[in-house]
């Protein structure tokens, strides 16, 4: 009987209509396993520049009447951070799970890696003014807006990286990031000139030491807008 059903043409037909079908359905769906998982990715680095920009944004207004006796925004700014953590895990799982990418495993690796410092040293910044009760200096409050300010080009850059269609706007963005690490450069210098003079050991330690940790945030800014700008000469 099988063999009268193998011989007869509509079977026969409808037999190899149906291995078509399969093979086609195989093939589909390999090819779908290995389409660049685009959105995925931007997505996620979206949500960790709005993180970015909300925590550096509270670090700026908190910083004008930081109580050296409460710990809440030192609180606020470790939810952020970790937070930033748990999102830069999520990048790395997708890193695991996907074979294509929008651009190099390495640069996203790298960018990843770059805004989770960013949102490290200000968590640091603000603890370490907290723990050393450093009396607070007109400088901290200089460094706080211009941190907010590289978060918000950072964020602008990262959206008009979507799809490698907004490359101006991609430049002039890291550019600002730039000259804005220019200008902390120098605000820092300033600042420990003026700290110098006020012949204080103590205090010149902790406050110092808190200039630093904030101009190492506009530095890990610079670097992540560099990192940017490799990525947009290399697919742009």
């Amino acid at each position: 009987m099988r063999d009268a059903f193998c011989s007869d043409p509509f079977f026969g037909n409808l037999h190899s209509n149906k291995n078509k079908y399969n093979l086609q359905m195989a093939i589909g769906n390999i090819f779908h396993a290995f389409q660049p998982k685009d959105k995925i990715f931007f997505v996620l680095f979206e949500k960790v520049t709005e993180n970015l920009v909300a925590m550096s944004n509270d670090f700026n207004n908190g910083i004008k009447d930081f109580d050296l006796n409460d710990d809440s925004m030192l609180k606020l700014m470790s939810d952020y951070e970790h937070k930033n953590d748990e999102l830069t895990h999520e990048i790395f799982v997708e890193l695991g799970k996907n074979f294509i990418t929008p651009f190099d495993r390495e640069d996203i690796h790298t960018l990843a890696t770059g805004l989770d410092d960013i949102a490290d040293y200000i968590y640091a910044s603000a603890k370490y003014i907290f723990l050393y009760k450093s009396p607070l200096m007109k400088a901290y409050a200089d460094f706080s807006l211009l941190i907010h300010k590289a978060c918000l080009e950072i964020q602008n850059a990262m959206k008009n990286l979507k799809g490698f269609k907004n490359m101006e706007q991609v430049k002039e963005a890291c550019i600002k990031v730039n000259s804005i690490e220019n200008i902390a450069d120098d605000l820092l210098s300033n600042s420990m000139v003026e700290l110098f003079e006020t012949n204080d050991a103590i205090n010149i330690i902790k406050i110092s030491s808190v200039l630093n940790y904030l101009e190492v945030v506009t530095d890990k800014a610079e670097d992540v807008a560099n990192t940017i700008e490799n990525i947009m000469i290399k697919y742009a």
